[in-house]
């Protein structure tokens, strides 16, 4: 590559270097160049979500309170108000005009100005509140700037941090709480006077960005006037209980009333209830004294609508005399549901439904006629258990209502107890409870059913017990008769073949001709043979066998017996193999074979019989056939009269599980077949 190509592609580098770098410039310029929000009005129409991205702020208002030296501060334009975190240190005050700048951030409620770097530009009047009313506060509108409210003031109490005050102001029905930074003001007497507060319109918050109770924040007492001074203690109207709250032409004036009466109970709480006639109120006295049952007091408070009846808040107590306890008044549970008897003493009977422990005493479900009423009563010594009948004397409060037309009803009613001594045990429950009564039945259901099994398993073993005793009995019976058959088998037939024997042998000793000679020698040899089978089945009568005998020697030995000239021949096929099987059912094919041998040579005038054995997949197979005249098979298996052979083969055959057939037909030979099944470990080779 030559010098001057190098060198225009070094230029190219550095000028697209450059070109890059510069473009880098100019894009981070715009980027930042975003334009910032000059007004508290937008910063507090930004969502939480658009608040977090920390858009620039660039606004001009005066501040308007001040949360101490490090705490935010609060400042507001033409527009609306919104509050700031500053960056650095610098001390305001209210009337202070500023320059800020920062950045947008969520806020708990709504948005606000972090790390705000003010600048003082003079100092001058705040601007003036906007007049709201409660509803106007609890809407939120006029969050964090200057409000205009007054009331009467119903409470004054120190704050307890910081040497602040706090004062509930009462607009109308509603209570609303104003903070003074500063500590209560010596000789300015302030309950039940009306006040014009300007102040800045605040509130607590929950963690769901919402506006739980509004509230008003005073720098100081400037802040505050008098617009009517409240009137001396003993100037203020005594009225009955029955008219707290009625109907006055000119409406409710919101100021304090005095009432008198005997108190019924007092709570720790500092509710005191009173009677007065036929009308019973709650009184919150401040401070709460201790006032037993029966002292009669006159008070001093306001009156105010607490869940269905009037009641006075913020009382103070002007005079004390003791009296004797009032009576509490007879009533049931349906009679408490009209609502006549809220704040009074009433005593009522009912039935235990349930006692349940509570942080502050017992809860006891009390149920009469039908109807269920709560019963709050300090710890009890003994918790009456469910279904006792009780006693219950306290003080009704109606917890709810609903309305009907133009009439509030109670809906629900509880009965406050002043003592443990106030629940009174009339009467025990029955033993028998519904859940007892359910556990014995399902005892003696479970019971019931364990009989029931034991029965039928007892059923059953005394079934197989009397059928193994039946079982034992018959082999018991059959094993005597197979004893008995064996005595006269050995007592007769085995005697008569021996005595058989000796006559024909000593007849062969006397000498005769060949023909005879062979003839008496197979008579001797059947003879033998006989005698041979007869005590082979003595002794299996007796004491039967349980081994393994061979089945083709058994069945070989059948043709193999010696015969006379004149008999067929007996023939036998079988593979060479051996199987062996019990001793018992080896006897029972051999004589079955033997029958059907004996029956060809007698009655069949077979020239050949031929016996053949085949065993094939756990099935032993033997035919026995000649070639005889034959007969009908229905002759064969009917049998004739006094002769057996053929049912006592079916007899044999259905002992060891056998299936027997026959084959004939006239002039065509009579096959037998035997099939049964065994064990393959039976055959080997």
């Amino acid at each position: 590559m030559s010098e001057d190509v190098r060198s225009l592609l070094y230029r190219a580098i550095v000028r697209w270097g450059l070109f890059v770098l510069v473009s880098g410039f100019l894009e981070g310029g715009i980027l930042s160049a975003e334009v910032p929000l000059t007004s508290a009005l937008a910063v507090r129409s930004l969502s939480a979500e658009e608040a977090a991205k920390k858009l620039p702020v660039q606004i001009r208002g005066t501040v308007v309170f001040v949360e101490g030296p490090s705490g935010a501060a609060l400042i507001q334009d033409e527009t609306a108000g919104t509050y700031i975190h500053r960056s650095h240190a610098i001390e305001l005050r209210a009337g202070d005009v500023v320059s800020v700048s920062g950045v947008t951030m969520p806020g708990m409620y709504l948005p606000g100005v972090e790390n705000a770097f003010c600048q003082k530009l003079g100092h001058g009047e705040p601007p003036r509140g906007i007049s709201a009313s409660y509803a106007d506060l609890l809407s939120g509108r006029y969050h964090y700037q200057l409000v205009v409210v007054e009331g009467v003031v119903q409470a004054v109490r120190p704050a307890g941090e910081e040497g602040r005050t706090l004062l509930t102001i009462a607009m109308g029905q509603d209570l609303l709480e104003v903070r003074v930074y500063a500590p209560p003001k010596e000789g300015l007497s302030l309950i039940d006077s009306r006040v014009h507060i300007e102040g800045l319109a605040a509130g607590s918050i929950n963690n769901r960005r919402q506006l739980v109770q509004p509230s008003v924040w005073l720098q100081d007492w400037n802040e505050l006037k008098v617009l009517e001074p409240a009137p001396e203690e003993g100037e203020v109207p005594l009225i009955s209980g029955s008219n707290l709250l009625g109907f006055q032409v000119g409406g409710q004036a919101g100021h304090r009333v005095r009432v008198a009466g005997t108190v019924l109970a007092e709570f720790p709480d500092g509710s005191v209830f009173i009677r007065e006639g036929a009308t019973s109120i709650e009184v919150q006295l401040v401070p709460s004294p201790s006032l037993p049952p029966g002292t009669w007091i006159e008070v001093v408070g306001f009156p105010m609508m607490r869940r269905f009846s009037a009641s006075l808040s913020h009382a103070n107590l002007l005079r004390s005399v003791p009296g004797e306890e009032a009576h509490a008044i007879e009533s049931s549970v349906k009679g408490l549901l009209n609502g006549t008897r809220d704040n009074d003493l009433v005593s009522v009977m009912g039935s235990v439904s349930g006692c349940f422990r509570t942080e502050d005493g017992h809860l006891i479900l009390l149920q009469d006629q039908g109807r269920m009423i709560n019963v709050r009563v300090p710890v009890l010594e003994q918790e009456p258990p469910s279904g006792s009948r009780v006693r219950v004397t306290g003080i009704c409060v109606v917890e709810s209502s609903s309305i009907s037309g133009v009439k509030s009803l109670p809906s629900a009613v509880s009965i406050r107890c002043r003592t443990h001594g106030d629940v009174k045990i009339l009467s025990s429950p029955s033993w028998w409870t519904v859940s007892r009564i359910a556990s014995v039945a399902m005892v003696l259901v479970f019971a019931l059913a364990g009989s029931t099994f034991c029965i039928v398993v007892l059923r059953r073993r005394i079934r197989r017990q009397t059928a193994f005793i039946r079982r034992q009995a018959k082999q018991e019976a059959a094993q005597e008769e197979r004893l008995r058959i064996a005595r006269d088998f050995h007592d007769t037939l085995e005697q008569g073949l021996a005595g058989l024997s000796l006559r024909l042998g000593a007849v062969q000793a006397r000498g005769m001709d060949e023909k005879s000679e062979k003839l008496m020698q197979a008579s001797l040899g059947l003879v033998s043979q006989i005698q041979t089978e007869t005590r082979s089945l003595v002794c299996e009568l007796r004491e039967p066998s349980h081994e393994r005998v061979d089945l083709v020697a058994a069945l070989r030995e059948i043709t193999t017996q010696d015969s006379v000239t004149c008999q067929p021949t007996c023939e036998m096929d079988a593979y060479p193999f051996t199987v062996f099987l019990p001793s018992s059912t080896v006897h029972q094919l051999r004589m079955i074979s033997r029958e059907a041998v004996t029956n060809a040579m007698k009655h069949a005038e077979a020239q050949k019989i031929r016996v053949a054995l085949e065993f094939n997949e756990s099935r032993l197979r033997i035919s026995i056939s000649d070639d005889g005249k034959g007969c009908d098979p229905g002759v064969l298996r009917g049998g004739k009269s006094g002769h057996f052979g053929c049912v006592g083969i079916e007899e044999r055959c259905l002992k060891i599980g056998a299936r027997v057939q026959w084959h004939s037909a006239p002039g065509k030979g009579t096959s037998i077949e035997i099939e049964m099944v065994v064990n393959e470990s039976a055959a080997g080779k």
